[in-house]
């Protein structure tokens, strides 16, 4: 039987961090925050706490990954610790939302920059209003921006395949886009700082915003918490790819360290590049939200702009490229504990990669790419994500409590104070964020609690967990039957 093969070194895993993390929400983002605080400290404050609770995260996963250094990541973990079914329901998400909804959203963004420099078809609005309407969860219009969704569709393809020929290539590809996206964001803040701006803008307030204060403070920071969380995620995303690195127990945990500390640093970086050269105010306005263009406008013109658009096309299919050749590893540990379709527990006989779980993802992420309905999906995973994040950090004092005697590679430093706080603190970001969806539900600013309707969204796996459960036990009962 044809297994995966340890391929990967420091280099490349490093990359794949980095590029997991580092998509497009870093340039876009900063300017539904601004809108929301209206302060320009209190938008570098919420960068630096969400930061600082990823750093968190990084240190706690690392224990996990240098304990259990198979494929599979977080999927591995919460089956070992919690059990079969808290595993599934992970995966489950991951390929629903997280995942797949993931690569969808920036094959999108990839497509929608490319119409900056080419001219994508668009079909008339009256067939793009065209709805397909399902019941109690809303219409898509898969008709509408028909030319980008297929751009984005040909992007997914694209590095599937690459991916299915080996993880090398995969590999080096991440390689090569993610250190040229790291040089062209050096170069996009080294030309910020050399403009034109002020360091008064740092300690900006908008002018007209009404100070915050109590719950509407504590909401509007919880809000601009999960934009930010948003951008940072996919820093555990290398765990999935443990069983294909060499020496995993020191290499991943050194990759996840090194990478975690390189994107932070970007992140802030560029955030005091777009609040030297523009006001908080500014940062808010900007249109579409595409605070980098209209920095680099500000300081280069139009050349600017563009280049800003180019950069977020090489990062979108760097972070595209990153999340299809590691998410599908979950899927391949699913069917191999016979939790998921047995047929992406192959592995392709001369390239060595889960073929089939990568072309399973590709064709799903195209699928909610086509419907349009990706945008809901992945403002739902945000909540899902952190809540299986603090189950990863509790399990690392649940396998301390039940194995003390376990060599542990790598240790959590400041245990049991680092994962303890990351619980803490993630636990207040789940209340706030709740708390927040419900209110704007009422108010009418959104059409569904968008957390509530992720977790739905998590537990209508287990219909599928139990056919592939049950599935398994007739194939092992024939297999015991047909052998006597």
């Amino acid at each position: 039987m044809k297994k995966l093969e340890r391929a990967l070194t420091l280099f490349p895993v490093s990359a794949i961090v980095i590029g997991s993390v580092v998509g497009s929400g870093i340039f876009v983002v900063s300017a539904d925050m601004a809108r929301g605080l209206g302060s320009a400290p209190l938008l570098l404050l919420v960068w630096l706490i969400t930061g600082l609770m990823t750093l968190l995260g990084a240190f706690t996963q690392c224990e996990l990954v240098a304990q259990m250094p198979v494929t599979g990541g977080l999927y591995t973990y919460l089956r070992e610790i919690f059990g079969e079914r808290i595993g599934f329901l992970y995966g489950w998400a991951n390929f629903m939302i997280a995942g797949s909804g993931a690569i969808a959203a920036l094959a999108f963004i990839f497509a929608n920059y490319l119409g900056e420099f080419v001219t994508l078809p668009r079909l008339s609005p009256e067939l793009e209003k065209l709805p397909v309407t399902i019941p109690f969860i809303g219409s898509f219009f898969p008709l509408a921006d028909l030319g980008t969704k297929t751009a984005g569709a040909l992007l997914i393809a694209v590095l599937t395949a690459l991916n299915m020929r080996g993880v090398k290539l995969g590999a080096l590809v991440q390689s090569v886009s993610t250190s040229s996206k790291i040089l062209v964001i050096l170069f996009v803040v080294l030309a910020a700082f050399s403009a034109s701006g002020s360091v008064s803008h740092f300690s900006g307030v908008a002018p007209g915003h009404v100070a915050l204060g109590g719950w509407a403070l504590i909401g509007a920071i919880g809000m601009a918490m999960s934009g930010a969380f948003w951008s940072y995620d996919g820093w555990g995303n290398v765990a999935y790819i443990a069983g294909e690195v060499r020496d995993p127990s020191k290499t991943i945990p050194r990759a996840i360290v090194l990478g975690t500390f390189g994107f932070i640093s970007l992140y802030l970086l560029i955030n005091l590049a777009y609040l030297y050269v523009l006001p908080i105010e500014a940062v808010g306005a900007s249109p579409h939200d595409r605070v980098a263009a209209t920095m680099m406008e500000t300081v280069m013109g139009h050349r600017g702009a563009m280049l800003v658009a180019a950069l977020i096309i090489l990062s979108s299919a760097d972070t595209s490229n990153s999340t299809i050749l590691t998410n599908a590893r979950v899927y391949y540990a699913m069917a191999h504990r016979q939790v998921f379709s047995p047929r992406c527990g192959e592995v392709h006989s001369r390239f060595h990669t889960p073929h089939l779980a990568l072309l399973y993802q590709g064709l799903w992420s195209i699928v909610l790419l086509m419907s349009g309905s990706f945008d809901l999906i992945t403002s739902m995973y945000v909540f899902v994500n952190w809540l299986l994040y603090i189950l990863m950090a509790v399990g690392v004092f649940v396998l301390r409590y039940r194995h003390p005697a376990r060599a542990r590679p790598y240790k959590t430093p400041g245990y049991p104070f680092v994962p303890g706080l990351f619980i803490l603190l993630s636990a207040i970001f789940l209340i706030v964020t709740l708390v927040t969806d419900i209110q704007a539900f009422r108010a009418g600013q959104q059409p569904a609690i968008k957390s509530v309707m992720g977790l739905l969204l998590v537990f209508s796996g287990l219909p599928f967990y139990l056919y592939w459960k049950r599935a398994s036990a007739r194939l092992q009962l024939n297999t015991g039957v047909s052998g006597t």
